[in-house]
């Protein structure tokens, strides 16, 4: 899905763009759950100490929320100021 192994880039790097680019573009919705990290190394074929680290990243830029016993989630904003020009844009492009 969003790992290949042919690119020159690091799976985690991969994983974590794919991810992030997935929550922008809104192909993950706001609020919607994501696969725990399991299931998620396991479908791209990485370590679950990658995809940890994806996340862990994803929670610290703010593109995800935790919920105790619950697992991940898409946070409902997006951080900073990103969210706000992505939604004052049409069709999600950002200005240069």
């Amino acid at each position: 899905m969003y790992v290949r192994r042919s690119r020159a880039e690091l799976p985690g790097t991969q994983l974590y763009r794919g991810l992030r680019a997935a929550i922008l573009s809104g192909t993950l919705a706001p609020q919607s759950r994501l696969p725990s990290t399991r299931d998620l190394a396991a479908s791209e074929g990485v370590a679950r100490n990658t995809a940890l680290r994806v996340y862990e990243q994803l929670f610290l830029d703010g593109y995800l929320v935790r919920r105790r016993g619950a697992g991940n989630y898409v946070a409902p904003e997006l951080p900073g100021s990103l969210g706000a020009r992505l939604r004052a844009e049409p069709n999600g492009a950002t200005a240069p």
